[in-house]
């Protein structure tokens, strides 16, 4: 738990960078009128890094993650997007046998997975410095195990009902900052909690062991649609 609470700090810290950056950039220096997105389709593609709780056992490995987004805006500060994320995922436990009157039997096994996961979300921004808004986000996705491999799976934890196709909830909080109507650029952590794929047992009963993934992205959206005039 500790190792996980510094993994966020540490991935707070550097969206708080990109902010900083934002802020001392020229595109934020500018004076540009303070955009409306309301009634706006934005379409974008944005990559990042993929940070994959218990990959190995009790540690933590990061891969580069990628996706495009579609989003559009029914309010001044509300908006619905979707999005098409690819990532690697994975798992590791180890349980040791035991003996005695609350003896337990060798659990382990290894998950290493390719995910496609379709996300759809309720986004809610404030503003923080003129165009440069702070979001949250909440909602529901779809996920597909293009890649399942169950490595190393001990005999008393067999395979075969553990699912490859799945929805579950996510969260979300990020930056957008809109250099015109038209473009923004943004920076966001999507908190994607996936299947079971195995537990370990303890004095309050068994713990199961879930795919997790934190995934910071970098991206830019883009609106298409071509203003004949207001």
């Amino acid at each position: 738990m500790i190792m996980h609470l510094l993994k966020m700090k540490l991935e707070l810290k550097m969206l708080m960078f990109i902010v900083l950056s934002l802020l001392s950039g020229k595109t934020i220096s500018q004076e540009l009128e303070i955009v409306n997105p309301k009634n706006t389709w934005y379409f974008g593609a944005e990559i990042g890094i993929n940070s994959v709780y218990d990959f190995n056992v009790g540690e933590s490995a990061q891969f580069f993650q990628g996706g495009v987004l579609a989003e559009y805006y029914f309010g001044k500060q509300w908006s619905l997007s979707g999005k098409v994320k690819y990532y690697k995922a994975g798992v590791s436990f180890y349980e040791p046998s035991t003996t005695g009157w609350l003896g337990t039997d060798e659990r382990h096994g290894t998950f290493r997975g390719t995910l496609i996961t379709i996300p759809f979300n309720l986004k809610w921004e404030f503003r923080l410095y003129k165009n440069l808004k702070g979001h949250l986000k909440l909602g529901y996705g779809y996920t597909i195990e293009t890649k399942s491999e169950y490595i190393n799976y001990s005999e008393n934890m067999p395979t075969e009902d553990y699912l490859n196709e799945y929805g579950s909830a996510n969260a979300g909080f990020g930056f957008n900052y809109f250099i015109n109507k038209k473009m923004a650029i943004y920076a966001e952590l999507d908190l994607l909690t996936g299947t079971e794929k195995g537990y370990t047992s303890t004095l309050l009963g068994n713990r199961n062991h879930y795919l997790r993934n934190n995934l910071i992205s970098f991206g830019v959206k883009y609106n298409f649609k071509n203003e004949t005039g207001e």
